[in-house]
């Protein structure tokens, strides 16, 4: 009999264990990193918008920055690597009209308009 109490703590403690929140479709693709760096998920060719993989980061990066309120971005080195398979690093920038952008930033608005292709164009 003295082995049956131990046996029903243990069910009763691995029934209680705290859930897991598994990520869904829903989730948000970007999470904040810290220091004005977004952490973006990238996947290959899942937009009809830009012509390649390295557009495509370049155009989520953008809209990702424009989302949180930058005027410019830089990708992070290394972003390809195997330890960040499937996501890339974005150096968030909020310049103001007389502040000048650092040297290898990309502007928002520009690759915006020269890298995403018009939705009439990107099914051809």
């Amino acid at each position: 009999m003295r082995w049956v109490l131990p046996i029903i703590c243990l069910l009763v403690a691995g029934c209680s264990l705290p859930t897991i929140s598994l990520p869904t479709g829903s989730a948000s693709a970007e999470e904040q990193v810290g220091g004005g760096i977004l952490r973006i998920a990238v996947s290959k060719g899942d937009r009809a918008d830009c012509a390649s993989a390295d557009e495509c980061m370049l155009v989520k990066a953008a809209e990702a920055t424009q989302r949180v309120g930058g005027s410019h971005f830089m990708l992070l080195p290394g972003h390809g690597g195997s330890p960040q398979l499937g996501y890339a690093y974005v150096r968030v920038f909020t310049l103001g009209a007389d502040e000048r952008a650092p040297s290898g930033t990309i502007s928002v608005e520009e690759a915006l308009h020269f890298i995403r292709k018009p939705q009439g164009r990107a099914a051809s």
